[in-house]
């Protein structure tokens, strides 16, 4: 998850306590944590208990393999796969539980939202710092070896080879502007997850979407690691250039 100042983040988390609090019981949340972090993290356990102590729900942290390690190297639709199984595999969540997603993995659980046959219902999605138009560059990675690894194989294949597609995780969700014909073709998961296929858009995807009784997304105004920050908000640069910022409204 992205570093975010701690007074924004308690902020966000009172905010959510608000939106998840039960009215007449108890309904459980789970979160899905960012890129770089895992659900054992101080940060990631602090949030969830904070969360659970304010709203008097329930909440898990759902991890999706080897924690932060996964998170980057293990393709955003296996991620999404693998969260599928575990929620249809909690049975405290048989009827119905709130979704909290911290930036990665706000992605993984829209997927979860809208690709997961058979799961149990998602009756509010919180997202903080959500990539949901997509990111127009990798998040910063850092400068160890893996890192350096990320840069070349991205500069040598391309961001939607088939490889990198398969090999590292925000490559699923990297929209370039200006290169619409390649995303379209080789990114193998915002498009779908956005029906952006004008030729075969999925009405299933957009019925389970819009099943939601809420939907929260939260941006956090001084955002330096998502490109454009308002992707939070479903906001994204127009097709073919980086001038300017569209809101949903112009772009869906």
């Amino acid at each position: 998850m992205a570093s975010y100042p701690l007074i924004t983040i308690l902020g966000a988390v009172y905010l959510l306590a608000f939106t998840l609090a039960p009215v007449t019981q108890s309904i459980p949340f789970v979160v899905f944590h960012g890129i770089s972090d895992k659900c054992s993290s101080k940060g990631v356990t602090h949030f969830t208990e904070l969360l659970s102590n304010w709203s008097g729900s329930e909440g898990h942290c759902i991890e999706i393999g080897d924690g932060a390690w996964d998170s980057w190297t293990m393709s955003i639709l296996e991620q999404t796969a693998i969260a599928c199984e575990k929620v249809k595999n909690m049975s405290k969540l048989s009827d119905g539980y709130n979704l909290v997603g911290l930036s990665q993995g706000a992605m993984i659980g829209r997927g979860v939202v809208e690709f997961c046959d058979g799961a149990p219902p998602v009756k509010n999605f919180i997202s903080l710092a959500g990539v949901h138009a997509g990111i127009a560059s990798i998040p910063f990675c850092g400068s160890g070896v893996f890192c350096v690894l990320v840069d070349y194989l991205i500069e040598l294949l391309g961001v939607y080879s088939a490889y990198v597609q398969e090999h590292l995780a925000p490559a699923g969700y990297v929209k370039i502007p200006t290169d619409l014909a390649k995303y379209l073709k080789g990114c193998k998961f915002l498009p779908n997850l956005n029906n952006e296929h004008v030729d075969h858009r999925n009405s299933t995807y957009k019925e389970r979407f819009a099943s939601l009784q809420n939907l929260v997304l939260i941006m956090f105004e001084q955002d330096t690691v998502l490109e454009p920050k308002e992707t939070s908000w479903f906001g994204y640069y127009p097709d073919g250039t980086f001038d300017t910022i569209l809101p949903a409204q112009e772009w869906f």
